[in-house]
């Protein structure tokens, strides 16, 4: 392949799509800085107009920082004095050197470009993929159709459980299921879970091509059902001759062996045959029989005995053979129809299971992160796409995308949807050799793709993180197979060694070592390669040794780095797995080292999830004696065989330990399940055991941890039972979720062990890789399902993903299964890379071949061995090549005698460490620092609730409650005054009869927060939801109709300024909207007197002065004509009659919690929002006003004398008013 050019970053063209290969170590974040200065620069653009994608929350904040870093230092250099020596720095140097020979180097102007981009660097577009996809939908809600308020969740595994689940009611557990398709769904192991995962599969990859069998495109699909009857009669004519001629039958194949294919035709596969039959025929029903899938039946069929008859000879002959084989062919038919009936129910769940999840989510406006980018891609898709695509090239003319080789079709489509023209400078940054993320739908295809469409095609040609000798010796390892990375267009471009300075690695403790360290794998006493736990054990010894080696160098001052001795903290290991990780760490703690490991895995994949999900089944259910014997066998509860045994024995000890754990039920009943584990923690002294174990640590990190998930899953699965249950799904789907991913247990300086995964992007001065030998060629672990995933790449195709669910021949299914064999291979090599290119100095590596089964062929043609002994073979060839351990072991020995010193290859060290002693404690006494005076501070977060409440909120805020924090209002219900006629009888479905208090006021909140409102028929699915989440009293009311009737009420009320709630759409409203103002010096008394001069009744106000922050939740914000209106759902109960909701009563009710504050408050807050986000804004034309609905008074007959709806109080603050309010409290700029 011909050699692509290096980018010279300040002198490439800034116009089009280029593509930028940057391999590891090469300065990619540099580069990034320089075209993102130049932009600034050069095209003069502002921040917020570059913009700059990548795929991870850390990533941005890394590419933030180094940026703006980057701005500064040109910035100082432009405006040092003239007589200023040149910039030392070579980026600084080079830029401005570039723009001085670019004719553009006015230094004033260059500078109050670069000071205005410092002044306005925090709205910067530099966005992880998910964040730019929503600022795209936000900024134009219009144009992309958007509801302008949507809540992000970050796991909507609940949600397709019950699409899932709901489609498994309406077209499984119906009435009039075929029979036929229920066997088919019980062979296939169908639930509604399977379901979930199926749907996740295909909304995860939403341009995936899906294909289906041939039958059920054409439609017509006969049912399984018609089939029966000839099933039937085949079975019975084939059952009858053999119960009554078995041994003739036999005998007659026995005697015609001489005859038939020795190969095939054995006496043992006779037997074998003769027992299938035995086992086929014996059930009666021919139906029963479908279950029975018994080995070399065929052989007894007139079909394969014709086919493996010898030339010139004849068969053997008997009545049996045709009718097996009539037998034979109908049973394929009939398990064709069942699983073509099978897969026409999967279409169709698939079709309906993805509209109802997007329907589901509009309907109670919440969205995922992959919605994001689906949302944005279907706009710019649809009929409005070309105004939005346009709209986003005029917000951000130049884009930068990081990490492009992690891309995904949905992600490409939507940058070429935008950038497509070719005309806008889009750079696309990546090193399509460090892509191993496919398990996160990451496609090195589309990256591919999109090399062949870019304009310019550039490589970042010099390794600016590594030694040069180890540069050189990773050249030479990568180099030495043309197609080291398998995959066609994927090859290795050898990189030079950069300018920038390396600390200085200094190893007195041994002669000069090559920087590349390769060990090979020891075998046996015979001769014979090790097995492979016995290889990784080995290997992991080696390593630990080698480490101790070097720390015990290191305090003996024999190793150093940069003129200090090199820490734990400098090596690290690289491991593929948390298994390997955790051999690592036994091995180096048998030697006294230290460890962390850094991982990518879900921590309810281990060992402590499983630990808890005993634990708590024990306390939901104390009385079974079976959990509790369970949660006592964990590592937390220290209990060994003799005493579970004897506690049983024991009467009185269990049930003392039975009324413990109902304690435990009761806290977490009562308090939830975080207090609960802390509880246990301290009364079983948790802490205290696990910190006595080697891994305790990491242990009690995990436990934390997901006590920490647990707390926060409660919010949606409040009911104990439910949150069990959603953590026995965690365990059994093995959620990849960032929150989930193992925490790192210590921040002390330790040796690292870190997944390679996790590794990217990382860098250390001293790598281990123990365990990439173990890594074999032809191998696919990744599980397929119904559906086999592979790429488009034959006959034509373009390349796309494609989900086949077609019942695939054998010869079809091969190829497939090759391309995925090729693919998994590639990205294990990738693996290799990335991992062997995290090293600075020195890396170790372990290589060889190890027995399977045993022989040590197989290994030998590990992925790590295709690197030195792959040349000139096909990737597929080498997973079939016999190569035998010496050829494996001469190829390494020619590599490195070929590329000494950079390259050793020298045998596994076999000599047992030494342990490396405690470093000496320093003069130092250590003492707890004495806890300061409390220190009283005006600074605070406040809310409506803080000020109302006063110093009876402060104190429940320093108690840790939560006591209206978020200001959403009090649930109280004000008494009052009875009427003067007697109120009617009220309805079973009468809102006035739903219960009271802080619990109700939640309930109802929850209901008008979730509701579409034009939408009645997801009302009831809302109310569900607000009723389980805030459950209410027992009893017999109809609590769900009564919020039912509640909704329609409201809706259908016409409101004052004659707008009804059910005409506002959904993009037109935004519930729960949240805001922050600044406070400076607001003080009670001061707040009383304004309130007083403008006329509204002061509710008394007592607390603190705030300077710091008002923050709060506005119930509705909606628009209607043109104007922008505050609301407010009112739970409170005044009464029985259409008189208790009158302007006296709402008044009074308004005065006494001081409702008139919080709408002043919420008003002042919309205010600065629309000052902010609407051009043009003034008060009179755009400002609505308040409404306050106190909802239990709602309804249609109701009216005040004036002719307006009881229960609705309309207020429209004056513009005034709102001013002398935010001009109290302080500062000119709200965040909504």
């Amino acid at each position: 392949m011909t050699a692509r050019p290096a980018l010279d970053v300040f002198h490439c063209p800034l116009d089009g799509v280029s593509l930028i290969e940057a391999s590891a170590g090469t300065g990619k974040t540099w580069n990034i800085c320089g075209l993102y200065l130049r932009l600034l620069l050069e095209r003069g653009l502002e921040v917020q107009r570059i913009l700059v994608v990548t795929f991870t929350n850390a990533a941005t904040a890394e590419l933030r920082e180094r940026i703006r870093g980057r701005i500064v230092d040109v910035l100082g250099a432009l405006r040092a004095p003239p007589d200023a020596a040149r910039p030392a720095d070579p980026f600084v140097a080079g830029l401005l050197a570039a723009l001085h020979d670019a004719g553009g180097g006015d230094a004033a102007l260059l500078a109050r470009r670069l000071d205005l981009a410092l002044q306005t660097f925090d709205e910067a577009s530099i966005f992880t993929i998910h964040g730019f996809c929503q600022r795209a939908l936000a900024d134009a809600p219009f144009t992309a159709q958007m509801p302008l308020s949507l809540e992000l969740v970050p796991n909507d595994d609940d949600l397709l459980h019950e699409v899932a689940a709901d489609v498994w009611r309406r077209r499984v557990a119906a009435p009039g299921l075929s029979p036929l398709l229920a066997a088919q769904l019980a062979l296939c192991r169908d639930t509604p879970a399977t379901w979930a995962a199926l749907l996740k599969r295909r909304l995860a990859k939403p341009l995936s091509r899906l294909r289906w069998p041939d039958e059920l495109e054409a439609g017509g699909l006969p049912p399984a059902d018609t089939l029966a009857a000839p099933l039937a009669a085949a079975h019975a004519d084939a059952r009858a001759l053999w119960q009554t001629q078995r041994a003739a039958i036999v005998q007659a194949v026995a005697d015609a062996l001489p005859r038939l294919n020795g190969t095939t035709y054995k006496p043992s596969a006779l037997d074998s045959a003769a027992q299938g039959w035995d086992e086929l025929l014996a059930p009666a029903d021919a139906f029963a029989a479908l279950a029975c899938a018994p080995r070399h039946v065929e052989l007894l069929g007139a079909a394969r005995l014709q086919e493996r008859v010898k030339k010139g000879q004849q068969p053997p002959a008997h009545p049996f053979f045709d009718a097996a084989q009539a037998l034979l062919d109908q049973r394929a038919g009939v398990r064709q129809a069942m699983a073509l009936e099978r897969l026409a129910l999967l279409r169709d769940l698939l079709a309906e299971g993805t509209e109802a999840v997007r329907s589901h989510k509009r309907e109670r406006r919440v969205i995922a992160f992959d919605d994001m980018l689906f949302n944005l891609h279907e706009r710019l898709s649809g009929p409005q796409g070309e105004a939005l695509a346009a709209s986003l090239r005029q917000r951000f003319p130049a884009a930068l995308i990081d990490e492009f080789q992690d891309t995904d079709p949905l992600q490409f489509a939507i940058f070429r949807r935008v950038y497509g023209d070719g005309g806008a400078p889009l750079f696309l940054v990546g090193d399509p050799k460090q892509a191993i993320y496919s398990f996160r739908n990451a496609d090195l295809h589309t990256y591919l793709q999109a090399r062949a469409q870019a304009g310019a095609d550039y490589t970042l040609a010099e390794n600016q993180r590594s030694s040069r000798l180890l540069i050189d010796a990773l050249n030479a390892l990568f180099g030495r197979n043309p197609q080291a990375f398998m995959l066609p267009g994927l090859d290795y471009q050898p990189v030079g060694c950069g300018a920038k300075p390396r600390a200085v690695f200094d190893d007195r403790s041994t002669p000069p070592r090559a920087p590349l360290q390769c060990w090979a794998l020891p075998r046996d006493d015979e001769g014979q390669p090790l097995p492979k736990g016995a290889a990784q054990a080995a290997a992991a010894r080696a390593c630990a040794a080698e480490v101790a080696r070097l720390l015990r160098a290191a305090q003996a001052g024999e190793v150093t780095l940069g003129g200090r001795a090199l820490a734990a903290g400098d090596i690290a290991v690289l491991v593929r797995s948390h298994a390997q990780g955790g051999a690592m760490r036994i091995a180096l703690a048998a030697l006294g080292v230290g460890s962390v490991e850094l991982s990518q895995a879900s921590v309810f994949a281990g060992p402590d999830a499983e630990a808890l999900e005993w634990l708590l089944a024990a306390v939901l259910e104390p009385t079974r004696e079976r959990r509790l014997r369970a949660a006592l066998a964990t590592e937390w509860m220290d209990c060994d065989a003799a005493q579970i045994d004897a506690v049983s024995a024991d009467e009185a000890a269990l049930l003392a330990l039975v009324q413990r754990f109902a304690g435990y039920r009761d806290t977490w009943i009562a308090r939830g399940v975080g207090v609960m584990l802390r509880q246990w923690m301290q009364a079983e002294q948790v802490s205290q055991r696990l910190l006595g174990r080697p891994d305790g640590e990491r242990r009690l990190t995990n436990l934390l941890h997901l006590a920490e998930l647990l707390h926060a899953a409660a919010e949606q699965h409040p009911a104990p039972p439910a949150l069990l249950q959603w953590l026995q799904r965690q365990r059994l789907e093995g959620t990849a979720d960032e929150a989930a991913q193992l925490r790192l247990e210590s921040d002390r300086n330790l040796v690292q062990i870190v997944t390679i995964h996790k590794s990217k992007g990382l860098e250390y001065p001293v790598v281990f890789c123990p365990f990439l030998w173990d890594g074999r060629a032809g191998s696919d672990t990744t599980p397929q399902g119904d559906a086999v995933e592979y790429h488009d790449e034959d006959d034509g195709g373009d390349g796309r993903p494609v989900l086949d669910f077609r019942l695939l021949d054998k010869p079809a299914l091969d190829a497939v299964r090759r391309q995925r064999k090729r693919d998994a291979g590639a990205e294990y090599l990738r693996l290799v890379y990335v991992a062997l290119t995290r090293a600075v100095h020195r890396c170790y590596l372990v290589t060889g071949a190890y027995a399977v089964r045993g022989s040590a062929a197989e290994s030998s043609r590990s992925l790590l061995n295709w690197l030195v002994a792959g040349a000139g073979m096909d990737p597929a060839a080498w997973a079939e090549h016999k190569l035998p351990p010496s050829a494996v072991a001469a190829a390494w020995s020619a590599l490195a005698a070929g590329h000494a010193p950079a390259i050793a290859w020298e045998p596994l060290p076999d000599a047992p460490g030494l342990p490396v002693p405690p470093a000496a404690a320093g003069e130092g006494t250590l003492a707890a620092l004495p806890p300061p005076a409390r220190l009283p501070s005006a600074w605070w977060v406040g809310s409506y609730s803080s000020l109302a409440l006063g110093a009876r909120h402060e104190a429940a805020q320093e108690a840790g409650l939560e006591a209206a924090a978020a200001d959403h209002d009090l649930r109280t219900d004000a008494a009052s005054t009875p009427a003067a006629q007697a109120p009617e009888p009220l309805a079973d479905d009468d809102i006035l009869r739903f219960p009271r208090g802080a619990a109700a006021g939640d309930a109802l909140h929850a209901v008008f927060e979730q509701v579409d409102f034009s939408r009645p028929g997801g009302w009831r699915a809302a109310i569900d939801r607000a009723l389980a989440l805030h459950p209410q009293p027992p009893g017999p009311l109809p609590l769900a109709p009564m919020l039912a009737r509640l909704l329609a009420d409201v809706m259908q009320t016409t409101l004052p300024g004659g707008v009804r709630l059910a005409d506002v759409p959904a993009e037109r409203r935004r519930v729960e909207m949240e805001f922050t103002l600044p406070a400076h010096g607001l003080t009670a008394a001061g707040l009383n007197a304004a309130l007083r001069a403008l006329g509204y009744p002061p509710p008394g106000l007592g607390f603190r002065t705030l300077e710091g922050y008002l923050r709060g939740f506005i119930d509705l914000v909606f628009e209607h004509g043109g104007r922008y209106y505050v609301l407010d759902w009112k739970s409170n109960h005044l009464g029985d009659t259409a008189g208790d909701y009158d302007a006296p009563a709402m008044e009074a009710a308004m005065a006494e919690h001081g409702y008139h504050l919080q709408y002043l408050l919420y008003s002042v807050a919309l205010q600065r929002y629309l000052q902010h986000r609407l051009p043009g804004y003034r008060h009179e034309a755009h400002f609505g006003g308040v409404y306050y609905l106190f909802v239990r008074g709602v309804r249609p007959g109701w009216l005040q004398p004036d002719g307006t709806p009881a229960g609705v109080f309309f207020h429209r603050p004056g513009e005034a008013a709102l001013q002398r309010l935010s001009a109290l409290l302080g500062g000119e700029e709200a965040a909504a």
